[in-house]
């Protein structure tokens, strides 16, 4: 994939993407919470190779989320963002959302159904568990109280617990600001904590894979089992020992399971 040519730009007037890939069947990405603080036009140079194994069999879509959220943005806000974007640009898709890209997924694929063929839910469910919400809470309480030099060493801690590539991505940019303006990741984090796809996973008649990790805090294995058992046409795949991160910790596994799944249809870690 060495000198593979990355298109970027914006869909629909306010969605970042960039496109690799020649494949027939496309593939889009929805990012997880990082996202809130990077878009993924300023990372051209480490993508062909980051998605390498995706764009080798298709062409693959990493669309950011728009900047300068509105208060209050909920998930299903921001999968109409997307459901629009990909009408009018681009047509029926793949879509595998990652975390906070996958609670948008699920009302991506049950409010526009005509534009999901298949879906893969990772390190992600139909809720945030109990014990889950405390870190988010914890951190929207420090910025509510702009507790800055806490807030970002809170974020810091558990990013470099869960997975680096977050921490490296998503942090130090925001740290490198003069000052530091983490209203979309606000926001962000207040629409995951808020995530309820209860009503929309029964209206996913999409074949779905739901992806994650047996010690992943925020979507443990009952959260997603339960979240399968809702979806109509769902595959289980449970990594063991996997954290929420394991899409870049466990990259392989992860994604011989969600290749499997896209060729395939069984989605076997």
């Amino acid at each position: 994939m060495s000198g593979t040519n990355v298109e970027s730009g914006w869909l629909a007037g306010n969605l970042p993407f960039i496109r690799l890939g020649r494949g027939e069947k496309r593939v889009v990405i929805l990012p997880g919470l990082a996202d809130a603080a990077w878009e993924v036009t300023r990372h051209t140079g480490d993508s062909a190779e980051h998605y390498r194994r995706f764009a080798d069999g298709f062409t693959l879509y990493v669309i950011s989320r728009q900047r300068g959220l509105p208060a209050d943005y909920t998930t299903r806000e921001m999968a109409a963002d997307y459901g629009r974007a990909i009408r009018e640009e681009i047509g029926p898709v793949i879509v595998l959302g990652i975390s906070l890209g996958g609670c948008i997924a699920q009302h991506l694929a049950a409010d526009f159904p005509e534009l999901v063929e298949r879906l893969v839910i990772a390190c992600a469910g139909y809720r945030v568990s109990e014990e889950g919400r405390k870190i988010p809470e914890r951190w929207l309480a420090l910025a509510r109280e702009k507790r800055w030099r806490e807030f970002y060493f809170d974020i810091a801690k558990v990013t470099l617990r869960e997975f680096h590539h977050t921490f490296y991505q998503f942090l130090l940019p925001m740290l490198r600001r003069e000052t530091p303006d983490p209203a979309d990741f606000l926001v962000s984090l207040e629409a995951c904590i808020g995530h309820n796809g209860t009503a929309a996973l029964p209206r996913i008649h999409t074949p779905t894979l739901v992806i994650g990790g047996s010690k992943d805090v925020f979507f443990p294995p009952a959260m997603l089992q339960e979240t399968a058992r809702l979806i109509p046409r769902a595959t289980l795949c449970e990594i063991d020992g996997g954290r929420h991160g394991m899409y870049e910790l466990q990259k392989e596994t992860f994604e011989n399971a969600v290749l499997d799944f896209l060729h395939n249809g069984t989605g076997v870690a």
